[in-house]
């Protein structure tokens, strides 16, 4: 059953997101069962939203890729994080989404999805 993640990770800043992202290299090597990954920045520190296809699939993601590379980078404690399973996934513009393709979206491009 695909199920949505909800992830804060308190005292993570932008430089060290970018970082993990290029080390965890997803656009060339995806995670087995990512479906979407959203991330975002609060005053505390990071909040990811991913839809994935299966709760094992994100499990052996945090536990064998996720987790391990967030250490070696000095990231502190781990991650709050819950798993729900996902009722609904709406798209408004899948369009965007094509021309886009497989690929993280940054910051300085995000104006350009906005289109």
């Amino acid at each position: 059953m695909a199920v949505a993640m909800l992830l804060h990770w308190d005292g993570v800043v932008p430089g060290q997101y970018d970082a993990l992202m290029e080390r965890l290299e997803l656009d060339s090597n995806p995670a087995a069962g990512e479906v979407l990954h959203l991330a975002t920045f609060t005053d505390e520190g990071l909040q990811l939203y991913e839809v994935w296809r299966t709760e094992d699939a994100f499990h052996g993601f945090l536990e064998h890729r996720l987790l391990p590379v967030a250490r070696e980078l000095g990231f502190g404690p781990g991650p709050d994080y819950e798993l729900v399973p996902l009722h609904n996934m709406y798209v408004a513009d899948p369009a965007t989404i094509d021309r886009i393709g497989m690929m993280s979206v940054p910051a300085a491009v995000a104006s350009w999805v906005a289109r």
